[in-house]
């Protein structure tokens, strides 16, 4: 039997994850990890020892990686620091290898633009880690909503609470940054670690099974409550489609509580209610309920999984690409147009804190429920009359193609 062979960049945080998810897929015969860049084997000499001792080739470099690993690594994941996500993706397909880029798949528009003109220059392929496009349940349901089964949709929308301690901003030197070393970051919630969500709504809008809906505006506020980072940490976006329908979007790593993602669509025939754990509801005008989970899906095993298909020619289609990613940068940049700067909160609404497990805290006073009146009325922040909050301007995002934060506005 084929079986596509991967070379991940990396050995710690999520690349330790990338080398778990393909050796817990080496049991069905597809797939192989054969090779594990580690640069500072110092610190990593037991991990590089161990995957040794396996047979996995470690490289020194990823250049190391590029020139020597020809003869037998077909797929090279790359877990690593978003603002370097164009650039290494573009030098491994330029030198022969299909790509598995980590989400979010490139900080502007044009880096995203330029991965898509090289996948078509040298004829390989660059599959996107938006895991939860390979989610089942979210699969189901846009395969309802295409069946036309909750008619026109009128409006999605999504809300998350996911608190994040100063331990979090310390997991590397780009954490809760806009720029790093000159490089264009944009490390809040939205982009980052609650990106999945706002690229599921678009997902679930598209036109077909591969295709994610393109937009017409966007208008967000961004805040920070954090008083030792650089980007924001609150959040909250309002987009048109182009075919008219609205997307709402709320995050904070600044709220008392958690919540995990919870996802509304709204149509003309019935309404679905998304959450986290993949429990998906449907409500149908005609008093029919459709239910239906994750059945026994793993969407961060499915990543790999398709990405090896798609490799060995089983599958035509990957889930996640480039292409379909374009509307989630395209949302990203436009908020960022659309709020010209990250608003700092004032103290007197901060509480930072250390809890009883030794964490440190950021608070903004009110926030969970300043978010649950946001998307129950789905307006935003601004618009409430939140006394810290700032109104911005909307901005048409249709044929979008570059994004520039240092222009000024």
């Amino acid at each position: 039997m084929k079986r596509a062979f991967f070379a991940v960049v990396g050995a710690r945080n999520f690349a330790a994850d990338h080398i778990k998810f393909i050796k817990q897929l080496e049991i069905e015969n597809e797939v192989r990890l054969a090779g594990v860049v580690i640069e500072d084997k110092r610190r990593n000499f037991d991990i590089a020892k161990e995957l040794k001792c396996e047979g996995i080739e470690v490289f020194e470099s990823f250049a190391e990686l590029l020139e020597e690993g020809q003869k037998f690594i077909d797929i090279i994941t790359l877990p690593t620091a978003i603002h370097t996500h164009s650039e290494m993706a573009i030098k491994a397909m330029e030198s022969g290898y299909n790509v598995l880029l980590e989400k979010p798949p490139a900080p502007t528009i044009q880096e995203l633009d330029n991965i898509i003109q090289v996948e078509k220059r040298t004829k390989k392929f660059c599959s996107i880690g938006f895991h939860m496009i390979h989610a089942r349940s979210i699969r189901k349901l846009k395969e309802i909503i295409l069946e036309g089964k909750l008619g026109e949709i009128k409006q999605i929308s999504c809300k998350a609470l996911w608190p994040r301690y100063k331990s979090y901003y310390l997991r590397n030197d780009w954490a809760g940054k806009t720029i790093y070393n000159g490089h264009i970051v944009l490390d809040g919630p939205m982009h980052n670690a609650l990106a999945h969500y706002l690229n599921n709504m678009l997902y679930l809008l598209g036109p077909s099974m591969n295709e994610s809906i393109d937009l017409e505006s966007v208008r967000a506020e961004f805040y920070r409550a954090h008083t030792y980072i650089e980007a924001e940490d609150t959040s909250c976006l309002e987009a048109r489609t182009v075919n008219g329908t609205k997307v709402y979007f709320y995050v904070t790593h600044a709220s008392e509580g958690k919540l995990d993602p919870y996802m509304e669509i709204e149509g003309t025939k019935g309404k679905a209610i998304w959450d986290f754990s993949e429990n998906t509801r449907i409500l149908l005008a005609n008093d029919e309920t459709i239910e239906f989970g994750k059945d026994g899906v793993d969407p961060h095993l499915e990543v790999f999984r398709v990405t090896a298909r798609k490799h060995l020619g089983i599958i035509d289609q990957l889930y996640s690409t480039p292409t379909n990613s374009r509307p989630f940068v395209v949302a990203i940049n436009g908020a960022y147009d659309s709020a010209e700067k990250i608003i700092p909160i004032p103290e007197k609404y901060v509480k930072e804190f250390e809890t009883e497990e030794k964490e440190y805290k950021t608070v903004l006073k009110g926030i969970d429920e300043i978010i649950e009146e946001a998307f129950e009325k789905k307006v935003l922040f601004s618009d409430l009359g939140v006394e810290w909050s700032v109104p911005t301007k909307e901005v048409n995002v249709k044929n979008y193609i570059f994004f520039n934060p240092f222009l000024k506005k």
